[in-house]
């Protein structure tokens, strides 16, 4: 995709987003953003995943209430499964779902267990997980209305569509060989939410600011107060901190899916990105509501869309605690030690141009 079309591709969505339509994701469906993964003989248009991530933190800095990671990432895989007609894909990761089986019966295929916290589960047409690993992992895809499927309705603490799916005898719509394992979905999850994560944290800055400059208190704006300063410049390097560790993540996919990269289950940038911008996600939260005062808890103010946001996508898709000690143990893992360098020089390199984006920024 040449920069001219990516470009137009983000504004477009830009502009969606701003407007603010009744109904956003039939709006987001209809000008194929649920697809973009997809190539253009497939309805897509062929965005890389970075590129996708950049439209995933469009979606978190307007705090859109839309499936559009689950279902940038369900399209892709139906469409390796060679599954068509799906309307609202999602996924489900295996790895934390309770005790996954696909056998053979009689009559073919069969799939039992339990999907927890599938977003979007009840509203979705079709569900695709992997289950298993290295050369025995499987694609599993099944209709949402498929029999055998019974749904637990839930809800995080922003208010979106976590179901818990149990499955009976379910008859598989289809079961291929998975592209990659069920470990490495989770981490390709684990990066789309840090874009969501970093576009929420992104907007979270902006508001302080606005505030702040805003908010007299004692004959002057509260953002001409030295703590006040201090606090939303702190918030500012934790934007840039969180903006960077998406992008490298999500730069991760495409080099991994290329060929050129490590899998995502040996990539060091692909284990920072939800661990960085989980940690800068809590930072923001306490900055922004300490700048706002009581008045950002209350229903009617913007801010809680987004912090509320914050705050349930740093624990999906495995926490910073779950991808530090992933991290540490891949880390410890290389008995060469080079793991260890090859770590440090990238996060010193980033380390470093955060800081000089929060010395502009400031």
């Amino acid at each position: 995709m040449s920069e001219e079309t990516r470009d137009m591709l983000h504004e477009a969505a830009l502009r969606i987003f701003a407007d603010e339509p009744e109904d956003l994701w039939a709006v987001l469906q209809e000008s194929g953003f649920d697809k973009a993964l997809l190539p253009e003989s497939k309805g897509g248009a062929g965005v890389s995943w970075a590129d996708a991530c950049g439209l995933l933190s469009l979606a978190g800095e307007h705090a859109a209430a839309v499936p559009l990671a689950e279902a940038l990432v369900g399209h892709w895989l139906l469409e390796h499964a060679g599954v068509e007609g799906a309307g609202l894909p999602t996924i489900a990761s295996s790895v934390f779902s309770e005790q996954i089986r696909v056998g053979v019966s009689r009559d073919g295929q069969r799939v039992d267990g339990t999907l927890r916290r599938v977003p979007w589960g009840d509203a979705c047409t079709h569900v695709a997980f992997i289950v298993g690993s290295g050369t025995a992992a499987q694609l599993i895809v099944v209709a949402r209305d498929a029999a055998g499927i019974s749904i637990t309705p839930g809800r995080n603490l922003a208010g979106e569509p976590r179901d818990t799916l149990v499955l009976e005898g379910v008859v598989p719509q289809a079961a291929v060989p998975a592209p990659f394992d069920a470990r490495e979905l989770l981490c390709l999850a684990a990066i789309l939410r840090s874009a969501l994560m970093a576009g929420a944290i992104e907007r979270s800055l902006a508001l302080s600011v606005e505030y702040a400059n805003l908010r007299v208190q004692f004959g002057r704006p509260i953002g001409k107060f030295q703590a006040v300063q201090q606090n939303i410049a702190f918030l500012a390097t934790q934007v840039a901190a969180a903006r960077a560790a998406a992008e490298a993540g999500s730069e991760a996919i495409d080099e991994w899916l290329d060929g050129v990269g490590a899998p995502l289950t040996q990539s060091i940038a692909a284990a920072s990105a939800k661990i960085r911008t989980g940690e800068a996600a809590g930072q923001a939260c306490a900055i922004a509501h300490q700048v706002f005062g009581a008045i950002g808890f209350t229903e009617e103010h913007e801010l809680h869309h987004f912090t509320k946001r914050l705050w349930s996508w740093r624990d999906e898709c495995g926490n910073e605690a779950y991808w530090s000690r992933e991290l540490g143990e891949r880390i410890l893992g290389d008995a060469s030690g080079q793991s260890l360098w090859r770590a440090v020089v990238p996060m010193a390199s980033a380390a470093t141009g955060a800081a000089t984006q929060a010395g502009a920024a400031r």
